[in-house]
């Protein structure tokens, strides 16, 4: 049939109809007589050539037709519900954004940039949470969040950022003090290796290095948080194990030098992650945007 024929102004209250299998729980939803609902079935059902409801005692069933017909409706006025607020929102892009990322992002990279996008987007509140990394993909009331991994998560969606490699870095002091003595991996048997975990990523540096023996020779400081590491090693205290999407402001401004540029494959990537529902909200495309520009 010709879509100019389907009464349009019906299909709502064919939603409600099909929803309560009710003519009157429909008209008292929508603030209409029974006889309007029964009227307006009446014309749909004419103008489709389909019987979509029998009467069964005081109630009514849907055929196999009215059925079908249903779900298309329904899912189609679902989707039209969900376009208009997406529209709503593209005009009121203010308002909260909670974001949710571990400490190690925050104080490491985050920290150091969001300043440039609330500045952009000075109508939106950024709310962040710091949680475990392993938790932020299992948090339902965020908009948006960052976490490292390989990135998969059921019921999520999620876009990559960057993959990760880490190289040891120093300080200018640091190797400077050292009497620029720092020519061979082996080197580093002379200053403090600074780890954020149980030491088992400079292990496999060492030993793709070719140096697995320097692990007993070299001195060692264990902390539980990656930035505290990299503020460590700003500071002089020895070599961490940094990757460039964390450190690269710190590179720039010569807080931090490689000494030597073996890397290793830190096992994942950092990603941004949302609900299907969150990534509508247009403050939440515009912070993935901008995430996904500042790490290209």
């Amino acid at each position: 049939m010709s879509q100019r024929n389907l009464p349009l102004a019906t299909l709502r209250t064919f939603e409600a109809v099909a929803r309560h299998q009710s003519l009157s729980k429909a008209a008292t939803e929508l603030h209409l007589t029974d006889s309007a609902v029964s009227h307006q079935m009446r014309r749909l059902e004419a103008s489709l050539g389909q019987e979509l409801f029998v009467r069964v005692g005081r109630g009514i069933v849907l055929t196999d037709a009215g059925r079908t017909f249903a779900r298309a409706v329904t899912a189609s006025l679902r989707s039209i519900a969900n376009a208009a607020e997406h529209l709503g929102e593209m005009n009121e892009p203010g308002g909260p954004l909670t974001i949710a990322c571990p400490p190690m992002f925050a104080n490491t990279w985050l920290a150091k940039h969001l300043n440039d996008f609330c500045n952009v987007h000075p109508s939106i509140e950024c709310h962040i949470r710091l949680v475990d990394n392993r938790l932020v993909p299992e948090i339902p009331d965020i908009d948006v969040g960052i976490a490292f991994g390989s990135g998969g998560w059921a019921d999520r969606r999620s876009a990559l950022l960057a993959r990760v490699n880490v190289t040891p870095v120093c300080s200018p002091q640091l190797f400077e003090q050292l009497g620029g003595a720092m020519t061979h991996p082996s080197d580093i048997r002379h200053t403090r290796l600074l780890h954020w975990d149980d030491g088992s990523e400079w292990r496999r540096w060492l030993a793709k290095a070719g140096i697995p023996e320097v692990e007993k020779q070299a001195r060692h400081l264990y902390c539980s948080d990656l930035a505290m590491a990299i503020d460590l090693s700003i500071h002089g205290t020895g070599l961490a194990l940094v990757s460039d999407p964390l450190s690269s402001i710190d590179f720039k401004r010569g807080l931090l030098i490689k000494p030597f540029p073996t890397a290793i494959d830190a096992v994942g990537g950092w990603y941004t992650i949302t609900t299907t529902a969150g990534e509508r909200r247009s403050g939440t495309l515009l912070f993935q945007r901008w995430l996904l520009d500042r790490f290209r």
